[in-house]
């Protein structure tokens, strides 16, 4: 019998918030490992499934394809999930829950998208202050979202937000550590949810370490050849 498929690289936070969202829910996927670094991610099989070219891709059992990974653990979760606590049916839950995967998209990730834009393409050998700002926008946001629970949404119980803001923050958590004194709450939760998540060391820390080792590397190399540039201006 065939399985759900999802494509991935364990270096994309999406793509590990899909793996874990899957796990917690005892879904067993078919892993498709894309390797971006030989392109296979822009081969006219994956252009089918998704013209944007980006990871995770869920493929149904019907061939029926979803991307975005907040779409997709929306939908795994209501199809495939043994009750609605981590994507609740209740229209007022469902609402605050949406709004975090909207605020990890639009707000938290994309600190991320500004390294890989600066740091990675652009030729940055430090953090922009842009990219400082932005991070720290983020984390105060959380910090404040949180409240005096112990989830996002304002939930009694872990959610697709928790997972999918998880993956972000931990990734940016190794590049621009969040300060425990300024954002207690925040450091809190990311606590908790090393005892909640599955798979946390060798999913979300293995690719976590692989997206930062990434953005490090190209740093140094962009500080030598800067380095270098000066020495012959």
């Amino acid at each position: 019998m065939s399985k759900p498929k999802l494509y991935y690289s364990l270096f994309s936070p999406p793509a590990r918030a899909c793996i874990l969202t899957a796990e917690l829910i005892g879904l067993d996927l078919e892993l498709m490992l894309v390797n971006m670094a030989a392109k296979q991610h822009f081969t006219p099989e994956y252009l089918a499934l998704n013209p944007q070219h980006q990871i995770p891709v869920f493929v149904e059992e019907d061939n029926e394809v979803f991307i975005d990974s907040h779409a997709i653990m929306a939908y795994m979760v209501s199809k495939y999930g043994k009750n609605d606590d981590m994507y609740p049916k209740d229209l007022k839950k469902r609402a605050r829950v949406d709004h975090m995967l909207h605020f990890e998209n639009g707000v938290l990730f994309q600190v991320i998208k500004d390294m890989v834009r600066r740091n990675i393409y652009g030729g940055e050998g430090e953090f922009n202050k842009i990219t400082l700002d932005l991070c720290d926008n983020a984390y105060t946001f959380l910090e404040a979202f949180l409240g005096k629970s112990n989830f996002f949404a304002n939930s009694e119980t872990l959610t697709i937000a928790d997972v999918s803001i998880n993956t972000s923050l931990v990734s940016l958590d190794m590049l621009i550590p969040v300060d425990k004194n300024r954002f207690p709450r925040l450091q809190a939760w990311m606590e908790r949810m090393k005892a909640l998540l599955p798979s946390y060391e060798e999913v979300n820390i293995k690719g976590a370490k692989a997206l930062c080792e990434r953005i490090r590397n190209c740093m140094r190399e962009n500080k030598v050849k800067t380095e270098s540039n000066t020495e012959y201006d």
